[in-house]
């Protein structure tokens, strides 16, 4: 027999294996491709209840309660779910597991949809550092939390705007986003990355009982921009859930005026650039009352307003 007969005799023998082997390699591949492929979760439209914000004048943890859609059922189209890093992590080696506040609120959004199947809730998940933080976070780069008083309340917050804090913060979500980035409900997480007094990263009070404790303990203006700006890096584990970011023209201290929206539009710019429609921009203290300083100020130039509503009208869902 020839070398070449022998060869297409091998070959027919080796046909069917080589075939299926082909066809696995195949689905192989495609599987790996699909399960790359990341479905951004759709946005939540329609009203949406800000959720339980009592402990933020009458202290105490989060109590979120469905009461007032209960009362109002079909109009709202999202609940904000809100936890404190307390909560969830009481201690640094502390795992998010089955049951916590999040586990249970979601209970209640289901069995809410089950009666309305009309007009379901989708929900924004909300964590609450700052004030709120565990005690063991608020000692991060020193031995004490820093002690300081906003509106009239006493108040302890950490090292916010230090890299220990910040790993520890990027940490948590490294384990909320492991456990909830693929629940369907959960449709958009906030950042609040160097939050302090309020869930608004942007925002900082001026009032000298928070800003000489705080300088104090180490704060600086440069420190807290480069936690802002690495905001986005902190969330990176969340893949197919919309971040909605806060934002606000930055203001360190009393007298800055309008303060610096161009620092507050470069993270904007680059929010929309590495996440696309997956980032979300939204005000807290949008009214008809502009709050001081704004009033008698001219806030920004117009170019920059038109910039401003470039980014808005591009962040509408689609």
């Amino acid at each position: 027999m020839s070398m070449r007969h022998h060869r297409l005799r091998h070959l027919r023998r080796l046909g069917g294996a080589f075939t299926v082997s082909l066809v696995l390699a195949c689905a192989l591949a495609s599987t790996t491709l699909i399960a790359q492929e990341v479905r951004v979760k759709p946005a939540i439209r329609g009203l949406v209840s800000m959720g339980a914000y009592k402990f933020v004048g009458y202290g105490g943890e989060p109590v979120n309660t469905l009461d007032p859609l209960n009362a109002k059922p079909d109009i709202f189209g999202g609940l904000v779910v809100v936890a404190s890093w307390a909560q969830l992590q009481p201690e640094s080696d502390s795992k998010i597991g089955n049951g916590n506040v999040i586990d249970k609120a979601m209970e209640e959004v289901r069995a809410y949809n089950a009666k309305h199947p009309d007009k379901p809730l989708a929900v924004r998940l909300r964590i609450w550092g700052g004030f709120m933080a565990p005690a063991w976070a608020m000692k991060l780069g020193d031995d004490a939390p820093v002690a300081a008083v906003h509106n009239s309340k006493n108040r302890n917050v950490g090292r916010f705007w230090s890299p220990a804090y910040r790993q520890a913060w990027a940490r948590l979500q490294e384990q909320l986003a492991a456990k909830y980035d693929n629940w369907p409900l959960i449709r958009e997480v906030s950042i609040t990355s160097c939050m302090s007094f309020t869930a608004e990263p942007f925002f900082l009070p001026s009032e000298d009982s928070v800003q000489k404790p705080i300088r104090a303990a180490g704060f600086t203006d440069e420190a807290y921009k480069t936690c802002l700006q690495h905001s986005l890096d902190d969330y990176a584990a969340w893949k197919s859930t919309r971040l909605v970011l806060s934002v606000n023209p930055l203001r360190t201290a009393v007298g800055q005026g309008p303060g610096d929206p161009e620092f507050t539009m470069n993270i904007m710019r680059a929010c929309r650039k590495r996440l696309g429609e997956r980032c979300v921009f939204d005000n807290h203290n949008l009214d008809t009352k502009l709050p001081r300083p704004y009033p008698g100020f001219p806030i920004v130039p117009d170019a920059k307003l038109r910039e401003w509503a470039k980014l808005v009208e591009a962040n509408k869902p689609r």
